[in-house]
């Protein structure tokens, strides 16, 4: 019979030595025990107990790599033995030595969990049982391991299915389901397994049927297909954007169909989508804006020439009446530009506490004479905080777009407008970049007219843009609605179906606490009192037209007047006379108006300033910044400049 060798569970091929609990009351039998296994070559380090409370006291004192009892105990036998050691939970290989006499008995001891037996005049066989109960106990506690590792490993598999973020499914090529974790039912709206086998992935689940079919194909011809985006609906009519990741199973032993990882991506589309709508209407504005502020100054410098060829040419009213149209035209081009600066969110705001109920109701009567008698208009006004806001700019906003759902309803309909307040959170600012939580007032208007699709609704606020007919609309009314809004820290949401009217809804910050003004616009109205002066104004003004027609009108008014193309030149002329008055740009070359200001001041405290410009996101800044200063939008006219000048000196 060949030898076993009894290894270290290292898997070392060098033999260790063993640790073996013998239980004999026959010490002269103990020693022919121990004496078969080293002869055997077996390394022992032997333990013997003679009775029961010696065997208790060895296995409570350590842990053998097996046990050999004798059958005959004094005061218990082999099978009681075997009990005890089973008892304390331990699974050590367990040989019998016995008589012939109790060979039965023994040959039961092994259903009872013994390793072998042997009796006592064939000792020779002893080594070979102990070392196939050792081999054989080594193989339980490997395969025992491995299955603890398979089980553990099932488990967490199990676990990363189940709770996975992604929907994971199982499909035939006919589209039937046949298997899908607990994300893929979220998915799909369903609430168990049984509702998602009711439908068809194919039919049912895909938006658009064909979909299914290319993507069905290509995971035939390539096996696997990643990163393909399609929309699919939901149980509850709802539709959501997916990305797919298919495997084919054809042929691989389980039934024909597809494998597929789906990722729920419709939030982050809609995230895309404001983010690019925001970005095209932050690059259409600096476009607007950088025109605008161009266009101004060349108006500026029209109405003014155009004021002063008016002036000097009373005495020829023929060609006074052609300066006079120069300047109702120059002035509606004035309208143009403002309302491009307003998109641009570019235009000087002057805001203060205002009740937008009021503003609102204020409205009301000249929109029942501008709407049409074939509309209903509805009010429903809430309890509301105040806003910070320029009254005409929010006057503004609720005329252009009841006007826009008033062209949207020809043949007559229902105009709803609303208020009320709303908290949003950060849940729901999470979809809309640029939104901050808190509190808002809420304007809501709401026509039943023809309505809009995706591809227009998604550009109503670009300027010029318009569904009218050629001449019927500037594309103005609501770029500017947009521009206002969001120059006043608000929003716009627009919900609208083909032929289902429009929903418009106003988002504007409330005021925690009121604010007092501190800044100040003069109102560019000619005063019937004199503006003759004699006083040294210094002008910095980079547009050559403007500077040299604000140079000609004041000096005509007799002011001296120190004229600089940029503020440098400006600090110099300062330093060789003290000017009674600094009439500022805002915007210049290299150092703007506010900087300037802020050094004349050091050398001159005191010295009246006065800020001009078309547009500046920092206007307000630099009026803030200078206490006591003012501020002159451009395009003014000779007049218009005079007035104020003299207003301030007066002061």
């Amino acid at each position: 019979m060949g030898s076993v060798t009894v290894e270290t569970k290292s898997s070392t091929s060098s033999a260790r030595v063993l640790r073996v609990l013998l239980l004999e009351e026959d010490s002269s039998d103990a020693a022919r025990i121990l004496r078969e296994l080293k002869d055997a070559g077996l390394e022992i380090a032997p333990i013997i107990a003679g009775n029961r409370s010696e065997f208790k006291n060895a296995l409570g004192a350590g842990n053998f790599d097996a046990v050999i009892s004798s059958w005959k105990l004094p005061d218990s036998d082999g099978s009681e033995a075997l009990q005890i050691l089973r008892a304390c939970g331990r699974d050590t290989p367990f040989v019998l030595v016995t008589g012939a006499s109790e060979e039965k008995a023994a040959a039961e001891c092994i259903d009872c969990g013994a390793s072998d037996y042997v009796l006592k005049d064939r000792l020779g066989r002893l080594p070979f049982a102990l070392k196939r109960a050792l081999v054989e106990h080594q193989l339980l506690e490997e395969t025992a391991l491995l299955r603890a590792s398979l089980l553990e490993n099932e488990t967490h598999s199990r676990e990363l299915l189940e709770n996975s973020v992604y929907g994971i499914f199982r499909v035939g090529f006919d589209g039937t389901f046949s298997s899908a974790n607990d994300t893929m039912l979220r998915i799909l709206a369903c609430s168990s397994f049984s509702e998602v086998q009711a439908l068809n992935l194919a039919n049912d689940v895909f938006r658009y049927p064909e979909a299914f079919a290319k993507l069905l194909a290509d995971s035939r011809e390539r096996s696997v297909v990643h990163n393909a985006e399609t929309e699919w609906r939901r149980r509850d009519g709802g539709f959501v954007s997916v990305r797919l990741h298919i495997r084919c199973i054809s042929g691989s032993g389980a039934a024909d169909g597809i494998e597929g990882i789906v990722e729920d991506v419709t939030e982050v589309r809609a995230l895309e989508r404001q983010l690019q709508q925001a970005q095209k209407f932050e690059t259409i504005g600096q476009l607007a804006g950088g025109i605008a502020h161009d266009f101004n100054n060349v108006l500026g410098a029209v109405l003014g020439w155009a004021e002063i060829g008016y002036d000097q040419s009373r005495e020829h009213p023929q060609i006074a009446e052609y300066f006079a149209h120069i300047r109702q035209q120059t002035d509606r081009a004035a309208v143009l530009t403002r309302e491009l600066l307003t998109f641009a969110r570019r235009q000087p705001l002057q805001p203060r506490p205002v009740q937008l109920n009021q503003i609102v109701e204020n409205l009301m009567s000249f929109l029942d004479k501008v709407i049409g008698k074939d509309i209903e208009i509805k009010l429903v006004k809430g309890n509301l905080q105040p806003v910070k806001a320029e009254p005409a700019q929010m006057e503004q906003v609720l005329m252009n777009i009841c006007l826009n759902a008033r062209d949207a309803m020809p043949d007559g309909g229902l105009l709803k407008i609303e208020t009320e307040m709303i908290t949003l959170d950060d849940s729901f600012c999470h979809f809309y970049p640029g939104v901050l939580a808190g509190t808002y007032v809420v304007l809501s208007i709401c026509d039943t007219g023809v309505g809009m699709s995706p591809e227009v609704r998604d550009r109503i606020f670009e300027p010029f843009f318009t569904t009218k007919e050629r001449g019927k609309g500037s594309g103005m009314g609501l770029a500017t609605v947009y521009g206002i809004v969001r120059q006043h820290g608000g929003f716009i949401h627009v919900y609208s179906e083909p032929g289902q009217g429009s929903l418009f809804h106003v988002y504007l910050p409330v005021m925690e606490v009121a604010i007092a003004e501190s800044t100040r616009e003069f109102v560019n109205v000619a005063k019937s009192k004199n503006l003759q002066g004699s006083e040294t104004i210094l002008l910095a003004e980079d547009h050559d037209s403007i500077r040299e027609l604000t140079r000609q009108s004041l000096t005509r008014l007799g002011h001296q007047v120190l004229a600089a193309a940029d503020a440098s030149q400006a600090l110099r002329l300062a330093e060789l006379e003290r000017p009674d008055l600094a009439v500022l740009d805002v915007v210049m070359p290299h150092m703007g108006g506010a900087a300037t200001a802020a050094q004349l001041l050091q050398h001159m405290p005191g010295l009246p300033i006065l800020f001009t410009s078309g547009f500046s996101e920092n206007a307000n800044n630099a009026v803030a910044q200078v206490p006591g200063s003012h501020y002159l939008q451009k395009p003014y006219g000779p007049t218009s400049l005079a007035s104020t000048i003299r207003e301030i000196l007066d002061s």
